[in-house]
């Protein structure tokens, strides 16, 4: 052996986390009993009927996520009465979580139809609630009409 050869019986291998994985543990049967991993999967048009929702929950889906920034509440009911047929048809326990929709708030358009305004770290800038102000880098307008009463001076 050269001097440029390393010779790897005479260093010990660290045992890494998940070393001792091999195929056949890949290829077991999982103990779903055990499992504390979630799957989440955000339901939507193109997976709201029976027979997708079956697909998910053989996929492994055990959280199903219902994002009510779109749709309705009687298009989730429907959507919801849907995974509960499919998770009775596979006799699984599905949670479900529901991702409620919070404030929007958006600021209003620029003076001189300007796309962008460049904000400086440490500068000041004024908000205001009045929705047809046209802003610019020191007053904004913004869409929430509660602003100054929601808020305290620091937040």
């Amino acid at each position: 052996m050269s001097d440029k050869q390393i010779q790897y019986s005479e260093y010990k291998v660290p045992n890494l986390p998940g070393g001792n994985i091999d195929v056949a543990a890949i290829k077991k049967p999982t103990n779903l009993s055990k499992r504390r991993t979630k799957i989440v999967c955000t339901l939507g048009p193109a997976c709201w009927e029976v027979p997708q929702l079956v697909k998910l929950i053989d996929a492994g889906m055990t959280v199903a996520r219902f994002n009510f920034s779109h749709g309705d509440h009687e298009g989730h009911k429907a959507c919801l009465d849907r995974l509960r047929q499919a998770a009775a048809n596979k006799s699984a326990h599905i949670g479900v979580m529901l991702d409620t929709k919070g404030p929007e708030i958006r600021s209003g358009f620029f003076a001189n139809d300007a796309k962008k305004i460049d904000l400086v770290k440490n500068e000041t800038i004024i908000l205001t609630t009045d929705y047809a102000f046209k802003g610019d880098k020191t007053k904004l307008a913004c869409s929430y009409p509660a602003l100054a009463t929601s808020v305290t001076p620091g937040q």
